[in-house]
């Protein structure tokens, strides 16, 4: 059960990762701040990897396996920032309940990880759960899904899940070719280089806001801690259990991303999203116990 906790730390560090990056984004660039965020993060999971000896031969198979990674990493980084730059999160959060589902779907066509019925049950209530938390105070439950049909917002968000959905695959044999540490280092440091070579010829240079530049470099920095914790763990987590059951259980990070903000940041309507907790909740354990 191991596995458990590592998913559980893996939406932990989720959580704080898109928090923190909140308040940078409220400063500076938000492609600039996932550029940054991510090279600092692995710019320290490569001094780790030196210090404990995880330096592991480049082998054609890790090469194959991230140069693979990066469109569905990538891809879905840039899809979710354009829904939620152009639409309410109360559309584009319930959205991203299919991911679980996605790779769920995914392991058992291509690494024939079939779930067993109670996991299934966990992984079905999980994904209600995060469509629950993520809807917006006195919302049509239906709402999210009628905007399929007039808010692009929704429909990226849905495109995320679906590049998404196809990371856990790449990062079993990712992991499984040089190890979690490094490649952890290799998914942080080669997703920043090619996004920031990518904006470089389709978009230009792209500048920070002058006034705050050192706390917004500050709260990049900062962001940077949660997501080395995210991004390692999730590799222990997929290393021993199936992936749909990690997912899953990773997905959590809403529910923890959602009472922090409530608790620290003041947000509102934490009544509403007692359902949605509880849904979660309840799916996370069954999860737990099927793995």
């Amino acid at each position: 059960m191991t596995w458990v906790l590592f998913g559980l730390l893996t939406a932990c560090g989720s959580a704080g990762t898109s928090l923190a990056i909140k308040r940078a984004v409220a400063r500076g660039d938000p492609v600039l701040t996932t550029i940054g965020y991510r090279f600092v993060a692995g710019v320290l999971l490569a001094v780790v990897v030196v210090a404990v000896g995880a330096l592991r031969p480049a082998t054609p198979a890790y090469w194959r396996t991230l140069a693979l990674l990066m469109t569905p990493e990538i891809g879905g980084m840039v899809l979710l920032a354009l829904a939620l730059r152009r639409g309410d999160v109360s559309h584009v959060q319930p959205m991203m309940g299919l991911l679980p589902i996605f790779v769920t779907v995914n392991g058992i066509i291509f690494d024939r990880e079939v779930p067993t019925a109670l996991a299934g049950l966990g992984i079905a209530l999980v994904t209600l759960g995060i469509y629950t938390v993520g809807l917006r105070r006195d919302a049509d439950l239906l709402e999210p899904l009628r905007a399929l049909r007039r808010d692009r917002a929704s429909w990226y968000a849905v495109l995320a899940t679906v590049f998404w959905g196809f990371t856990p695959l790449l990062h079993k044999r990712g992991t499984a070719a040089v190890g979690p540490l490094m490649w952890s280092m290799s998914v942080a440091l080669a997703s920043s280089v090619v996004l920031a070579l990518a904006v470089r010829v389709v978009r230009g240079p792209v500048q920070s806001a002058r006034a705050g530049r050192g706390r917004w470099l500050a709260l990049v920095a900062l962001t940077a801690i949660p997501f080395s914790l995210q991004v390692v763990t999730l590799q222990l987590a997929l290393q021993r259990a199936q992936s749909g059951y990690v997912l899953a259980l990773s997905s959590t990070s809403t529910l923890i991303a959602t009472v922090l903000g409530i608790l620290f940041l003041r947000e509102r309507g934490g009544s509403t999203r007692i359902p949605g907790a509880v849904l979660v909740t309840t799916g996370a354990a069954l999860i737990a116990l099927a793995g």
